[in-house]
């Protein structure tokens, strides 16, 4: 593991700050500081503050469809997602419970507060409401204005003390600003520094890595991925290179010629950097699994394997067909040939299907290994 790697933090694009219900309160924040966020506790109707928490180990937003970031509102009652774009232009679009259904409010006044993060001044910015199509007479699905020039470009805080929806008055507010949290995760890198990273060979990184992944920055390649961040992986399970929590099967990138698993894309973005700078530091993918102590079942059943399959069931690990199997775990592996390689599964039933796809079958146990095939299937 790199020497820095116990000084990175969870980076969080957009960390949701606040988020209630308000009932008989309608005060504007002044342009210092806003006032704290309080909450009606629905059966005691009781004024406190709280503070929202994100799920543990669990990203509290996932980015919308028009690239913007989700916003729960009210307990997750309802959302919104937030697009800035370049020019400074800002859109908030209703979403509701379920934040793939377009949620049709009232035409109103909407009065935000933006605030550079880490300043103490909120400037306030009309936000005219402008229906989109489909939107029926006096109501509204979407509200724009435009940013300060001051905050054009910058982190910003955002916060809307005033949003009808239906008979209730939320309090909406997020920022856009990096939170940072000592659990081991990496910052992210953007803009000239991710494009050098990423398009720049070194190290263990080659040109023809930067060809299998796309051509494209992890941020960008996985961008909407909404990943979670399992801080206990199981015996077997794969686990992330940089942070050594539970991979993400979706965020996989190759380096060195070889597939790795990540968490997140920031931490690609270490990894990528680790192979360039501190390449003797990297390991096979392999290696990157969490450490098993076998089942005695298990154990009994891999103990009849000769040396040369008990090799190939170690590097394979799971069954070809049904990936949440490790071998053994049903008795002693059935070997199988499939186009002329060795292929292992957990059982007999996994056999057909493991024939009728040999292709399918053989880059799953290939990915298994950790290895790299042409587009013809060899290996390479």
């Amino acid at each position: 593991m790199s020497r820095n790697q116990s000084l990175f933090a969870l980076t969080l694009s957009v960390f949701v700050v606040t988020s209630f219900v308000l009932v008989g309160c309608n005060q504007s924040p002044t342009t210092a500081n806003l006032p704290a966020n309080p909450i009606v506790d629905g059966n005691s109707k009781t004024s406190k503050t709280v503070q929202n928490k994100p799920a543990e180990g669990e990203h509290p937003h996932i980015a919308g469809a028009h690239g913007g970031l989700v916003i729960p509102i009210g307990s997750d009652s309802y959302h919104a997602e937030a697009v800035i774009e370049k020019d400074g232009q800002f859109r908030l679009l209703m979403l509701g419970a379920d934040e793939t259904r377009i949620q049709e409010v009232d035409v109103q006044p909407v009065k935000a507060y933006i605030k550079s993060a880490g300043e103490t001044d909120a400037t306030p910015i009309e936000m005219k409401a402008v229906p989109q199509e489909g939107d029926a007479d006096g109501k509204t699905s979407q509200f724009v204005g435009l940013l300060p020039a001051s905050a054009i470009g910058k982190a910003i805080d955002v916060t809307i003390p005033n949003l009808r929806i239906g008979t209730e008055r939320f309090r909406v507010g997020f920022t856009t600003a990096v939170q940072q949290h000592d659990n081991g995760m990496p910052a992210a890198v953007s803009g000239a520094e991710e494009q050098k990273l990423y398009f720049t060979p070194g190290g263990k990184y080659m040109q023809a890595d930067i060809d299998a992944n796309g051509k494209l920055p992890a941020g960008a390649k996985f961008r909407g991925l909404m990943t979670k961040h399992d801080m206990a992986p199981m015996p077997g399970d794969f686990i992330c290179p940089v942070t050594l929590t539970k991979a993400n099967p979706k965020v996989e990138w190759q380096i060195d010629g070889k597939k790795y698993l990540f968490c997140c894309p920031p931490c690609v973005d270490e990894f990528v950097r680790m192979s360039k700078e501190e390449p003797d530091s990297l390991k096979a993918p392999g290696d990157y699994v969490q450490a098993t102590k076998l089942d005695p079942k298990i154990a009994e059943a891999l103990s009849s394997l000769n040396k040369a399959d008990r090799t190939l069931v170690d590097s394979q690990k799971y069954c070809a067909i049904m990936t949440d199997k490790l071998l053994g775990s049903m008795g002693t592996p059935l070997k199988v040939e499939v186009n002329g390689e060795p292929v292992f599964l957990c059982c007999k039933g996994c056999k057909a299907k493991a024939l009728r796809d040999a292709d399918a079958t053989l880059a799953t146990v290939a990915k298994l290994r950790g290895e790299i095939r042409s587009e013809n299937g060899e290996k390479r």
